[in-house]
């Protein structure tokens, strides 16, 4: 496997996840913007992180059950389900992370 197919992977692999991805940012931004200690513009600390990365587990369960055959195509391309997953929760704790510091730097 070399480095652009698994890039090419990745992003048809995280295009299915995504919408899922979304929705839970907008949770984790909603829920603390109108939680019991409310702080907008979000500062991006490590409980914000750890909650992000806490989503993970209902996606991949979402994720399998909505799509239960869904490795066969990168099994066949020599990519193991874990290669995918890791890419994506780095990309996407990445994005989300940018996001944060986005808002922070234009809403302070």
């Amino acid at each position: 496997m070399t480095i652009p197919t698994y890039l090419r992977a990745l992003g048809l692999f995280y295009r299915t996840v995504a919408p899922f991805t979304v929705v839970f940012s907008l949770l984790i931004f909603a829920a603390a913007a109108v939680g019991p200690f409310p702080t907008w513009p979000l500062p991006l600390t490590a409980g914000l992180l750890l909650t992000k990365l806490g989503t993970f587990l209902v996606i991949w369960y979402l994720s399998a059950q909505l799509r239960p055959h869904q490795y066969w195509f990168y099994l066949n391309l020599h990519i193991a389900p874990w290669q995918l997953w890791a890419g994506v929760l780095v990309a996407d704790t990445l994005l989300f992370s940018a996001a944060v510091g986005l808002l922070h730097a234009v809403l302070q």
